[in-house]
């Protein structure tokens, strides 16, 4: 896989006018992101987990360092708005709150808002409706109000408006944080089908543990830092530094580090549920000690 998303030295201050001094969001980051990669971004409140989101879709521009995208060096000075505009179809954005990303009053005339914006043929817009409402299963809502579907379905929605300007990356920006548990499964869920089933680049930004461990690549920033950088397996299994910096282990993996600090022999790098039920079966039945 070939490199999609380079930053180098990547720094970015608020503020500091009136002579006030600048509060820095991210300092120094220095990431590679492949194409393909499906990576989920771990960080407490404020740790600059979104604020690089919204470097890479060029929402923002860095005080310091450089971002480059597809083989193209990103800077302010240096990009006209069509430039801007042609990154940003290559790297789509689904936020937090879905009513803020849909636009009409029907599910399907959402979904055509971006390609119709392109100037498409009217034959590739319905090809791309269609399409993007199949890989996300609201087909059959197509000729629903967006404002009667449930949660998960109308963040559903926001994602296939999104497919349907065809990027090759799509960042989730903490997009099932304000959903219940079943919506949250049906949007983790299609990031991972976008990912296996279509080969596009998925950053998910999530305060859930067991959403993350889904990832191939987990990222955990901290006061604007990199702290960790590895698979899940890795990241989970080093428990005290996450609680440090004010997150978690899956809970499965956090009550197995817990009863091994009470002296049982227990292995470590089990993120799923189903991995952790089983060892903890095992010491249940006398297999471990």
């Amino acid at each position: 896989m070939s490199s999609f998303i380079e930053t180098r030295h990547l720094t970015l201050d608020y503020g500091g006018e009136n002579g006030e001094r600048p509060i820095r969001a991210l300092s120094d980051v220095s990431l590679s992101i492949k194409e393909g990669e499906y990576i989920a971004i771990l960080g407490h409140n404020g740790s600059g987990k979104s604020t690089l989101a919204k470097l890479l879709d060029l929402i923002l521009f860095p005080t310091a360092g450089e971002i480059e995208i597809d083989g193209k060096v990103v800077t302010p000075e240096g990009l006209s708005d069509d430039e801007i505009f042609e990154i940003r179809r290559k790297i789509g954005m689904v936020f937090q709150n879905p009513d803020n990303q849909l636009v009409a009053t029907v599910v399907e005339e959402d979904v055509a808002f971006g390609p119709e914006n392109l100037g498409l043929p009217r034959e590739e817009i319905r090809a791309r409706i269609d399409a993007a409402l199949d890989t996300v299963g609201m087909r059959e809502y197509a000729r629903h109000a967006p404002h009667k579907l449930s949660g998960g379905q109308k963040q559903r929605v926001a994602i296939a408006g999104v497919i349907a300007m065809m990027p090759k990356c799509i960042i989730f920006d903490e997009s099932t944080a304000m959903l219940d548990p079943r919506g949250r499964r049906e949007v983790t869920d299609t990031m991972e089908k976008l990912n296996r089933e279509n080969g596009m680049t998925i950053l998910h930004i999530t305060h859930y543990m067991e959403e993350a461990a889904r990832a191939d690549r987990v990222i955990v920033i901290s006061d604007g830092k990199i702290l960790m950088d590895g698979a899940p397996r890795e990241v989970f299994s080093r428990v005290e530094p996450l609680v440090a910096c004010g997150l978690e282990a899956p809970q499965g993996t956090e009550l197995l580090y817990e009863l091994s600090l009470c002296g049982c022999s227990l292995p470590s790098g089990r993120i799923t549920v189903s991995e952790c039920a089983d060892t903890l079966e095992e010491l249940l039945s006398g297999k471990r000690g």
